[in-house]
């Protein structure tokens, strides 16, 4: 006998959605696993004409500084179905960038207000401009328990703060099932936050290592970056499936954080199959186990360059480390996630 799925209560799900983020990666995505969640979603971006005037008035008050006229039109749409008779739980999903003002507009004793905070601990400061607002929210959820003491310092109670790591796609992300041999290949990607004079270094510790190749996939303002370093070839703009051909094709991951708390393109790789090699950084230790990956300490660009080293030499070890990989990503499949997310609409 199985056990029955879990039943949710009524949900709004409200997020922008950044135009350069893939169609596969994304918080967002976790509105497809919360049986009859209504998504309210409109583009990350400000409008055009007198109506940008109006946006950038708002964000002159609202809750986060990086409040758009994209998140102002999400609230409005909430704020149209609340007063149209909707009864349920209200969850931002991006309330460091999306939340001006709903969670003042929202009635607690007809609806609850739940937010989920995505940034490193150090950026809160520059993107929450009330602390003390936090303290209307019936629940929080985190990305990582890195993130956690700043709630407190705010005043929110701890059974108000919940940490439901980030989840991914694993019916689109999985390994490749014609692997092929190739030269041991190292993919790193993406921009944000991370630390690329230290993967210079790295890059620059391997470039004499024979069948060693570097993949770089990142904004096209990093590719001076790397300049002059015959070992790399660099990337920008690829498609969704191009960029599933680099995970599948990978040898193993190179990371390197100034900070994190989830990461679309560790879950990723995960969920692929490949190796992490990364640093032990904010929310990194939370998502990858010892078995899949091999953590150096932050900045330490010979550890980092060692553990390639080490991987590259050890097809064996590298095989073990790509099933203990897939295995931890469907740890954090979305429909893990929306599980344990239900679980807290339920109990609010």
């Amino acid at each position: 006998m199985t056990d029955a799925p879990l039943v949710s209560p009524p949900v709004l799900m409200l997020s922008t959605i950044h135009a350069g983020h893939a169609s596969r990666s994304g918080y967002g995505l976790l509105a497809n696993y919360i049986p009859g969640a209504e998504f309210l979603h409109a583009p990350r971006a400000d409008p055009k004409g007198a109506a940008l005037f109006f946006a950038r008035v708002a964000r002159q008050v609202s809750f986060s500084r990086w409040y758009l006229g994209g998140s102002a039109q999400v609230e409005w749409q909430a704020f149209r179905r609340l007063r149209s008779g909707f009864d349920g739980v209200v969850h931002s999903m991006w309330a460091d960038h999306d939340l001006g003002y709903l969670d003042l507009l929202v009635p607690n004793k007809k609806h609850r207000f739940c937010g989920t905070f995505h940034n490193c601990p150090d950026d809160f400061r520059h993107t929450i401009r009330f602390p003390s607002r936090l303290r209307n929210f019936a629940a929080i959820v985190l990305m990582s328990e890195c993130q956690r003491t700043f709630f407190r310092r705010a005043g929110v109670a701890d059974d108000r703060i919940h940490v439901v790591l980030h989840g991914v796609d694993n019916e689109y992300f999985t390994p490749n099932p014609f692997p092929d041999e190739r030269p041991f290949t190292i993919l790193s990607a993406g921009g944000f936050r991370r630390n690329f004079p230290l993967l210079r270094q790295v890059c620059e510790k391997l470039e004499k290592a024979p069948g060693i190749r570097i993949e770089i996939v990142a904004p096209p303002s990093f590719r001076g970056t790397f300049d002059g370093l015959s070992n790399v070839e660099f990337l920008s703009g690829i498609d969704d499936e191009t960029l599933l051909t680099k995970y599948q094709a990978a040898s193993c991951l190179l990371h390197t954080a100034e900070h994190a708390t989830a990461n679309n393109v560790l879950l990723e790789a995960l969920a692929c199959g490949v190796p992490i090699v990364a640093e032990r950084v904010g929310g990194i230790p939370e998502y990858v186990t010892p078995e899949c990956s091999i953590l150096a300490e932050p900045r330490d660009a010979d550890a980092l360059a060692n553990a390639v080293l080490e991987l590259a030499h050890s097809p064996k070890a590298r095989a073990q480390m790509g099933v203990a990989a897939r295995k931890r990503a469907d740890e954090l499949s979305w429909s893990k996630v929306a599980e344990r997310m239900i679980e807290i609409y339920r109990t609010l």
